[in-house]
């Protein structure tokens, strides 16, 4: 064995170590509270890196479960996606599919929307009505922080403590953003922003820096100010008849989706520091308000 296999060896050990230990804080938080959806996610990705698709399978099953009964369509529908690799010879995935799809078929049929915003046909692509969740997603930043993990811009501790701090914030009842980069810099991380450029390049996703943009109120009220706070996403300006959007997670494809989704047009991705992503949203919940109360 080479070197650099022995190191490359080394080091898998140690991040499955860490994830192990992320595991078992998250296993403790499901025995206090077993329908912990952030817990779920999370153990359904963790397990899923490992390789252990039982309990990857077992942790999604349960979430579902959970999502059902909550009537969270948007989330059951992006479940259904993971867990169809599993259908085909188990018959509880199976089951749960059937469920969701009921769930789906209702909501369509009585306009029932639960945890989500409702597009109006005329600002979707092709004119097709679609519903968006509004919800933080535990799993996306999970994979944006074990996406750093593997490339070797944190470290096993580091990983351990943004996976530490995601749960908490996730769990708090308040409405701020959540991601990766938020709880970066929050803990004075030295290297965010050669992880930015890192994650700017590797996601195809520019540097920008949307305060220093004269924020127009027809632009940045596209989106519903719970979806940028919430997803992590702002339209701050429009190109044309595109849009030109500053996300927090470049590597959530799902995100920018829905982003087009809400706003009905093409988008345009950008990447930017968490404090420039709050001060702007700070600008924009000013200018609503101000536009709310001259129309009053």
């Amino acid at each position: 064995m080479t070197e650099s296999q022995k190191k490359n060896k080394d080091l898998k050990k140690d991040v499955e170590e860490e994830v192990w230990s992320a595991i078992s804080a998250f296993e403790q938080i499901l025995e206090a509270m077993p329908n912990d959806r952030a817990s779920l996610e999370a153990l359904s990705h963790a397990y899923e890196q490992i390789g252990d698709h039982v309990r990857a399978k077992d942790y999604m099953l349960r979430l579902g479960n959970v999502l059902i009964n909550e009537g969270d369509v948007e989330a059951a529908r992006q479940l259904r996606e993971k867990i169809e690799q599993y259908a085909e010879k188990d018959p509880a995935v199976q089951e749960l599919i059937a469920r969701i799809e009921k769930l789906i078929h209702d909501q369509g049929k009585d306009g029932a929307l639960a945890h989500g915003a409702e597009v109006q046909p005329e600002q979707v692509p092709g004119g097709v009505g679609e519903r968006v969740s509004m919800n933080f997603n535990m799993a996306d930043e999970l994979s944006f922080a074990w996406n750093l993990l593997e490339a070797n811009e944190l470290t096993q501790e580091e990983y351990a403590s943004v996976v530490q701090d995601l749960t908490e914030m996730s769990a708090e009842d308040t409405i701020v953003p959540i991601s990766v980069l938020h709880v970066l810099e929050g803990r004075g991380f030295k290297n965010l922003e050669k992880i930015i450029a890192a994650v700017s390049k590797e996601c195809d996703t520019p540097i920008i820096s949307p305060s220093s943009f004269e924020l127009q109120p027809k632009a940045v009220s596209i989106l519903p100010m719970n979806f940028m706070v919430r997803r992590g996403a702002i339209l701050f300006e429009s190109l044309g008849k595109d849009g030109l959007v500053v996300v927090m997670n470049p590597y959530n494809k799902q995100l920018r989706k829905d982003v087009e989704t809400l706003a009905g047009r093409k988008c345009h991705f950008f990447i930017t520091i968490p404090s420039e992503f709050d001060k702007t949203l700070e600008k924009i919940a000013e200018m609503l308000a101000e536009k709310a109360s001259s129309e009053e």
